[in-house]
């Protein structure tokens, strides 16, 4: 989960330059994610803030960088150092 969230963090970091790279790079990310059974429209449209890409999509994707995902993150890594500590850390018997 740890390795996802990281994974998510470098993409959302991706568009915040705001150039054409990270244009199409979004363009790819949130296409993907609307070929995605049941709700996937849904998500798309929540990423992009409209139907295409703009001023919404930046603010949208620069708040999921900075404020969602560390959270997030910093919550999983609590609960993983818990986790280690509760389960003896790795020095135990190989």
């Amino acid at each position: 989960m740890l390795l996802l969230l990281t994974l998510l963090l470098s993409f959302t970091g991706y568009l915040l330059p705001w150039d054409q790279l990270a244009l199409w790079a979004v363009t790819v990310g949130t296409n993907m994610m609307g070929y995605t059974p049941v709700f996937g429209n849904d998500v798309k449209f929540a990423l992009l803030g409209s139907k295409e890409i703009g001023n919404d999509t930046l603010l949208r994707w620069y708040v999921l960088h900075v404020l969602l995902l560390p959270f997030v993150i910093v919550i999983f890594m609590a609960v993983h150092f818990w986790r280690v500590r509760k389960d003896g850390g790795i020095s135990g018997p190989l």
